[in-house]
């Protein structure tokens, strides 16, 4: 389902815009790949469980790791400790505050002055089933009457002369 409040228009981009979108997504689908490396090393592993199994068996591996064993322990509850560390930090830092607040609604005069526009002319605008809204390269904002609208207005006011 699309949002009808977010204009959708690529025809409409700018060349630099258009090539940023494109470089953002490449670069997000190569972040995408990427998640999937730990899983393509597993599956390496266990294709190659006979040659860690001569490794560490056959060649007396089994001594060499128990051996870097301390140090990747060590390591390992080092990293944790200091990820335990921030993560309390964090939460006694933020707890009890609520960051996802409503936003307050629109005045009508905070529209007025954001579309530099008439009262009468916002009126309409909300009245109107279908609104154009035009946007200038320098991004001003103006409202054009819709013609679909101002034929029903002057259809409306011809039935009410007669």
């Amino acid at each position: 389902m699309t949002n009808k409040f977010i204009l959708e228009t690529p025809k409409l981009q700018t060349l630099r815009l258009k090539y940023s979108s494109a470089l953002l997504t490449l670069i997000f689908w190569i972040i995408w790949f990427y998640l999937w490396v730990p899983l393509i090393t597993i599956a390496g592993w266990w294709f190659q469980i006979r040659f860690f199994q001569k490794e560490l068996i056959m060649v007396e591996g089994f001594e060499a790791f128990i051996q870097a064993l301390p140090t990747f322990i060590g390591t390992t509850l080092a990293l944790t400790g200091t990820l335990a560390l921030w993560a309390l930090y964090n939460f006694s830092r933020f707890k009890g505050m609520d960051r996802r607040k409503p936003l307050a609604p629109i005045q009508k005069s905070d529209f007025l002055q954001l579309l530099n526009i008439s009262e009468a002319e916002l009126d309409a605008a909300q009245s109107n089933k279908i609104s154009t809204i035009v946007i200038s390269e320098e991004g001003k904002i103006t409202l054009q009457e819709n013609k679909l609208d101002a034929i029903h207005s002057s259809l409306k006011a011809a039935d009410e002369n007669d």
